[in-house]
């Protein structure tokens, strides 16, 4: 069986995670879409009003380097399952194996694409790259592997976040006489940088790899799929690794709101600990979300609305760059020039929302996201239209 999964087959749980979560990829991304602004730690605008502080310090302390590692498990968790549903449906591993790389692969095409038309802070291919690494290396390791090379690729995964730490001065991208204020300019720039790119995302796989490794053993020992099994574990990960983010991300947020000024040695450590702590952050919500399913007899609609996202996370999140990049840019209504955060927060809000309109109507139609048909079709083929709208595939 290698088609997807059937809606009333699928656990509620990682698709509940991930309608949330999209939500806190939105808003983390809404700054990267700012243009003519000096941006502090934490990437932050420097100059800014009251309302952009209040949306600073909400989506520093909760959402920047935890909405991410969330969708990072659960890509790998989505790999394990996958993979299981295979070997349970009698298809030899060489066979499966073939089938998750070609899936990592097209996925890595669709980031590439996306990035170089529209968001240059695409993170599918990377997803992509990441997947073709766990499938042709981790995918059947031990845990006590997986561990060891989660530990290992850790030191990187810090390094790479005290980046966020630096600040950078306001000024106008350009190159060989090009700028991103038009639409053309920034599509070559963009796709001259493609390579670059190309040449880093390994080292961006070992950033990715730590939060991968939680959701493989997620996967292995059933903790979202069966959240019921494992509540007191859930509640301890959800409320000690609520305690350790939050306060793992106070000194970052203070040097970004001003209240602090440190050296920047010292910014970069506060990054640093608001990345490491970010991983109990994602840890946190996950287990939160699991221990809510497991706890509720029943959804109600918003709980309904943000599965069917969930299901069709892939097209929400291209439909995210669809609305904001327009909305934003400089060569389309402009919003994002001279303005802050809270404006671009309540760009990406609205984003978020049509994409819960489009997954609602979807759903009731029955039918997958236009990004996860697409993808499916590449990966496994045609299909009868009995299967194809049986659910999103994960």
């Amino acid at each position: 069986m290698t088609g997807p999964l059937p809606r009333a087959e699928r656990a509620p749980a990682p698709d509940l995670a991930r309608g949330v979560a999209l939500l806190g990829i939105a808003l983390a991304n809404a700054p990267l879409h700012l243009t003519g602004l000096a941006l502090g730690p934490g990437a932050r605008p420097e100059e800014a009003g009251p309302a952009d502080r209040a949306v600073d310090a909400v989506v520093a302390a909760f959402v920047d380097n935890r909405a991410f590692p969330v969708f990072t498990a659960l890509f790998a968790f989505g790999l394990v399952v996958m993979a299981r549903r295979m070997r349970d449906s009698g298809l030899p591993w060489p066979q499966a194996r073939t089938v998750l790389l070609r899936r990592c692969a097209w996925l890595a095409v669709f980031g590439l694409v996306h990035g170089v038309l529209l968001f240059d802070g695409d993170i599918l291919l990377s997803y992509g790259v990441l997947g073709l690494a766990v499938v042709g290396i981790w995918l059947r390791a031990s845990d006590r592997s997986l561990l060891w090379w989660g530990g290992l690729a850790l030191p990187v995964a810090v390094a790479f976040a005290a980046f966020d730490g630096l600040s950078t001065p306001a000024g106008e991208e350009g190159l060989f006489g090009l700028s991103t204020e038009t639409f053309a300019g920034g599509l070559v720039l963009r796709a001259v940088g493609a390579p670059v790119l190309l040449a880093v995302t390994p080292l961006l796989v070992l950033v990715l790899l730590p939060p991968a490794v939680l959701g493989v053993l997620a996967a292995r020992r059933g903790v979202l799929e069966h959240p019921e099994q494992h509540l007191p574990l859930l509640r301890r990960v959800a409320l000690v690794g609520a305690a350790v983010s939050v306060l793992g991300s106070l000194p970052l947020v203070a040097a970004s709101l001003q209240l602090v000024t440190w050296p920047t040695w010292a910014d970069a450590a506060a990054a640093a600990l608001h990345g490491i702590t970010g991983l109990a952050g994602a840890a946190a919500f996950l287990a939160g979300v699991a221990w809510f399913v497991a706890t509720r007899t029943a959804g109600g609609p918003v709980t309904g609305a943000l599965v069917a996202v969930g299901r069709r996370s892939l097209t929400c999140y291209l439909l995210q760059s669809l609305v904001m990049v327009p909305v934003l840019a400089p060569w389309g209504l402009g919003l994002g020039g001279g303005t802050g955060t809270a404006v671009a927060s309540l760009v990406a809000v609205g984003a978020y929302l049509l994409g819960v309109a489009l997954s609602l109507v979807l759903e009731r139609a029955g039918r997958p996201g236009p990004a996860e048909a697409l993808l499916r079709r590449l990966t496994y083929g045609p299909c009868p239209r009995s299967a194809s709208v049986a659910g999103a595939p994960r």
